[in-house]
């Protein structure tokens, strides 16, 4: 599989909300290599060249052939602080296309599943796949998604949009709408699903109840983004572990141990 590790120059970093932005970056060879579910590990270096020392995993959010790579990514800490202040012009060295993506050969029913910033690599995916499904986006408000509903509107039969606060589409959480949507499926239906642990775990347990098959794209931290620091590793239900950086992200929710 390829990859690449590379200085590459930023063509856009816009502010979508309050804490969330939509990075650009010039990267032909990691843009026609992605697949949706891949990451890339960026260096968010900050006035110092060393400073913060790791870089961060983010989710490949679009990819073309216009030979443009984007990251969307919200603000919660000092890396992705100095990240929201990178500027047009601006170049940083980048890894990618790291780790395992979604499956695109499935011939049944799909439903995408995400909440908060895992809508990112769900938007490369819908963008790729091919006949009709439908996707359920939900957040804490209409601040984390808003700027993003419109960009799935154009790929899916059916977009569904919660939020915990009642301020953009049905008050409530994802789960909750998933399964009346499990309720209203054909068989043979594949979850795609990314977001906080808890949502994914309770997402995995409806799959198990409707007999369905789920996908999940892990999120974790580490410092390698390649097998090599061990950082990211997951438990397994078969015993040991497995690490979100070469076994993921994505992987099939009965490999993973929930009960964490």
């Amino acid at each position: 599989m390829a990859r690449y590790d590379l200085s590459a120059e930023i063509k856009k970093n816009e502010k979508l909300s309050d804490d969330v932005f939509l990075m650009t970056i010039l990267a032909p060879e990691i843009a026609r290599a992605a697949r949706p579910g891949q990451f890339c590990m960026l260096s968010v270096n900050g006035n110092l060249r060393s400073d913060p020392l790791l870089r961060r995993p983010l989710s490949i959010f679009d990819s073309g052939d216009s030979g443009d790579i984007s990251f969307l990514y919200k603000v919660t800490g000092r890396g992705t602080d100095i990240l929201s202040q990178k500027k047009e012009g601006d170049s940083l060295d980048i890894i990618g296309p790291l780790g395992r993506g979604f499956r695109l050969d499935h011939s049944g029913p799909r439903i995408l599943a995400g909440g908060g910033m895992g809508v990112a690599p769900l938007h490369f995916l819908a963008k790729r796949l091919e006949g009709a499904f439908s996707v359920i986006l939900g957040a804490k408000t209409k601040g984390e998604i808003l700027p993003v509903v419109k960009t799935f509107e154009a790929s899916a039969e059916r977009l569904l949009i919660t939020t915990e606060d009642g301020s953009l589409g049905e008050k409530g959480l994802v789960t909750a709408m998933l399964e009346k949507e499990l309720c209203l499926s054909k068989k043979n239906v594949l979850i795609h699903t990314c977001g906080p642990w808890p949502m994914m775990r309770a997402v995995h347990d409806l799959t198990v109840k409707f007999g369905t098959r789920c996908e999940a794209s892990l999120e974790a931290g580490m410092a390698c983004g390649i097998g090599a620091c061990l950082g990211c590793a997951v438990k397994k239900t078969s015993g040991g572990y497995l690490h979100v950086c070469k076994d993921g992200p994505v992987t099939d929710s009965t490999e993973i141990d929930w009960e964490i």
